[in-house]
């Protein structure tokens, strides 16, 4: 599983051009990759989520998991969202989901359905 990657100061941009519903990589607009990221810095093994067109019934939710400046590499239609086309302009925003949560909390129990149990408290 890949790591997932967070960011509190990303900042939301466009797609500088539509995509299909089968396209592995999208492009933002131009000199907005690295605010999109937020200071993160995506290598093998990890992976950003981010939300297309968010809150419209056009949402699909992709990771990215490879860049290249406003270029990114993406895995579509994740958390339960489909592969759908969007157009120029569409919003691309950094969002948290429901499998970040979720993987977040298999993290911390270690599988076992009880989250306390995968806790290690430090300190006296």
């Amino acid at each position: 599983m890949a790591t997932r990657l967070f960011s509190s100061i990303s900042v939301e941009t466009t797609l500088a051009s539509g995509i299909s519903s089968t396209a592995t990589s999208m492009t933002v607009a131009s000199g907005t990759g690295t605010a999109l990221l937020g200071g993160v810095t995506v290598t093998a093994g990890t992976q950003f989520t981010v939300a297309l067109d968010p809150d419209t019934n056009l949402e699909e939710i992709v990771f990215i998991t490879a860049t290249a400046t406003d270029t990114f590499t993406i895995s579509r239609g994740e958390a339960g969202t489909s592969n759908v086309a969007h157009s120029a302009g569409a919003t691309v925003k950094h969002v948290l989901t429901s499998d970040d949560l979720n993987a977040f909390e298999a993290g911390l129990d270690g599988g076992s359905g009880d989250p306390v149990s995968g806790l290690m408290l430090m300190g006296g």
